[in-house]
């Protein structure tokens, strides 16, 4: 039956005449064409009014899960009611369980929040780290703080997508390491910023540099069986440590699913930067710890070659213009060296 593929008469009902401020009924409703990435379906109410319902029903390109549909139609809302053309979009519907709602209208002066609990005692990881440039080796205290950070992300990364189809899995993971180069946060956007004749990356050696981890995303592509849950955003200014020596994370963001050396990567990046801009071991002494006890943790033995999925994305990161305007460009360019060193021989690297 229609209505149940789609949404009930009733409920749909209820939803019209809550939107439209009157009392609709449908009593029809079919189905009328069908695309790769959705069904449409016409709903005809008792006083003659009709409704055109877009339901997705695809799982791949670009649509591997659930918010990013909510966001393609948000969008395809917004566009509707700016050309102020009839038919006239009525929003943008969600159905959970059987309960069914329009999401409010996003404009221009919307402003839009995150609401999370509250955390006030502790120190970032990063500014700790920073600190300790001078630092000659580690030390239990080190030792302890890395462990937790692995009990952390590795239960982060034991969570798996829900999806029981194996097609939908590959999707997933696709998208997550995609991401990497296109999201609207991401590589692209910081490449756009670095100067055609900048002395850390100009434009030639962006095609190259881009087209490396091209090549990286190609060669990990079809791994989806290392899909998991992913923080998007795992370095050292967003883990603190309490007094106690308990930890707490903030800032999940931007690649929800992908490949655990997407995080993994992003961790050990700052140590990499750190060791390259100090020459101090400390740095690297750090970084094979965390390594060692992530591959001892997940028993993940492919962890520092899956790192370089995102290496070059932390290489322009680190010397991002914008985010780093004295950037010393000498020790930048040779940074971009060594990560493209990293992505044309496909591990992690210290030296």
């Amino acid at each position: 039956m229609i209505e149940e593929e789609l949404i009930s008469k009733k409920v749909l009902s209820g939803v019209l005449s809550e939107k439209c401020g009157k009392d609709i009924e449908i009593i029809q409703m079919e189905k009328i064409g069908s695309g790769y990435h959705s069904d449409g379906f016409k709903a005809t109410s008792s006083q003659g009014q009709m409704f055109f319902i877009k339901k997705f029903k695809s799982n791949d390109l670009g649509f591997a899960y659930p918010e990013r549909k909510i966001f393609s139609l948000l969008i395809s809302d917004a566009m509707s009611k700016r050309s102020g053309k009839n038919p006239s979009p009525l929003g943008v519907l969600i159905v959970n369980n059987g309960e069914a709602k329009i999401i409010p209208d996003i404009k221009e002066d919307t402003s839009i929040y995150h609401v999370q609990e509250f955390e006030s005692a502790g120190k970032s990881y990063f500014g700790e780290l920073v600190r300790k440039k001078d630092k000659k080796e580690m030390d239990e205290n080190d030792r302890n703080e890395l462990r937790k950070v692995v009990e952390y992300i590795s239960h982060i990364h034991s969570i798996k997508y829900s999806a029981q189809n194996q097609e939908r899995n590959k999707e997933v993971y696709r998208d997550g390491i995609r991401s990497v180069i296109n999201s609207p946060e991401l590589a692209i956007m910081m490449l756009h910023e670095f100067d055609e004749n900048s002395p850390v990356l100009n434009l030639g050696e962006q095609k190259e540099y881009l087209g490396l981890m091209y090549e990286i995303m190609h060669k990990w592509k079809n791994r989806h069986d290392r899909l998991c849950a992913l923080h998007g955003d795992f370095w050292g200014a967003n883990v603190f440590f309490r007094q106690d020596g308990s930890l707490w994370v903030i800032d999940y963001s931007r690649i929800p699913w992908g490949d655990s050396g997407i995080d993994i990567g992003w961790w050990l990046s700052q140590y990499l930067w750190l060791y390259h801009e100090t020459k101090n071991s400390y740095f690297k002494e750090l970084g094979e710890f965390f390594i060692k006890e992530y591959q001892e943790k997940t028993g993940d033995k492919e962890i520092r070659e899956a790192t370089t999925i995102v290496f070059g994305l932390m290489g322009l990161i680190f010397t991002f213009p914008k985010f780093y305007p004295d950037l010393d460009k000498q020790v930048g360019k040779s940074f971009i060296k060594h990560i493209i060193k990293i992505l044309k021989e496909g591990t992690l690297l210290w030296d």
